[in-house]
């Protein structure tokens, strides 16, 4: 019930996480952009991410970079990204809860690599099965007695699946499938910020998931005339010098996608403040 074309991509693999320092030689700059994020202007899309409370403490932001990229150039790209000036002032990033300030000279990113192999929604499917976690027919999340998981009290099956390990839920998804971008996604969205109101039913997430895909990656032809995902997915965890984030928590998130082809990177970004 829940599949739709995410159009096809080109395998890749996670890496292990990776401390990046800059690199010598490489110098990019970088101009904002207005159109990187067009389902997040939605007025369902706006009133969606206020009710999950994510609306308040987040950045979704584009910029064009003025040369070519290669992969070996990453860590000094990333480097020249957060500190570069116009990055800094469009994509602020948390001091306090809705309070925002310049992220100061970044000496260092740690950084993981995200998977873009999943092709369609109906990767989610199986979370219907059997009605384990989300009723098949109807699309309601099956809710569970509640279980304090660190900041987020766990009052049903789908955050479960997200959050406790020890959860039967949990094996619904291996460990490599976490690593793809649109289950990172997804995640965010269901958990939300520290005042989340939870959705009853699977599909506003699952909506909300496909439409920030297509607007995080970029999709175009190879040689063979195939379609395949160009953009390059990383999540930011922590910056050297300086505070990515004010308060340590599981549910920041700061992804970074690169296009090499049309010079172009995303950055959605996101502060956690518990409820207390």
């Amino acid at each position: 019930m829940f599949s739709s074309d995410l159009r096809p991509s080109r395998p890749t693999s996670a890496s292990d996480q990776i401390s990046s320092t800059s690199d010598a030689g490489s110098s990019f700059t970088f101009h904002a952009l207005e159109d990187g994020f067009p389902s997040l202007r939605k007025p369902e899309t706006e009133e969606l991410l206020r009710k999950w409370n994510l609306d308040a403490n987040m950045q979704a932001r584009s910029f064009r970079f003025d040369q070519q990229f290669k992969p070996e150039q990453l860590d000094a790209f990333l480097l020249d990204f957060l500190n570069d000036e116009a990055v800094q002032q469009r994509a602020p990033v948390s001091m306090a809860r809705e309070s925002w300030g310049a992220l100061g000279k970044a000496t260092s990113v740690e950084h993981q690599r995200l998977s873009t192999t999943v092709l369609r929604l109906d990767f989610f499917d199986r979370m219907s099965a059997n009605d384990s976690i989300v009723h098949a027919k109807s699309g309601s999340i099956n809710k569970c007695f509640d279980v304090q998981v660190g900041d987020v009290l766990v009052s049903d099956k789908l955050r479960l699946m997200l959050l406790d390990e020890g959860s039967e839920e949990w094996d619904a998804f291996s460990a490599q499938e976490r690593t793809e971008l649109i289950f990172h996604i997804f995640k965010r969205l269901a958990i939300g910020g520290g005042l989340n109101q939870y959705e009853d039913y699977i599909k506003p997430y699952l909506d909300v998931t496909r439409a920030l895909y297509k607007d995080m990656v970029s999709v175009h032809k190879n040689i063979n005339g195939q379609l395949q995902v160009g953009s390059l997915t990383f999540a930011v965890t922590r910056v050297g010098g300086a505070s990515l984030f004010a308060r340590d928590s599981p549910h920041n998130f700061c992804y970074v996608t690169i296009d090499p082809i049309v010079r172009h990177v995303r950055l959605w970004y996101s502060a956690y403040y518990s409820m207390m």
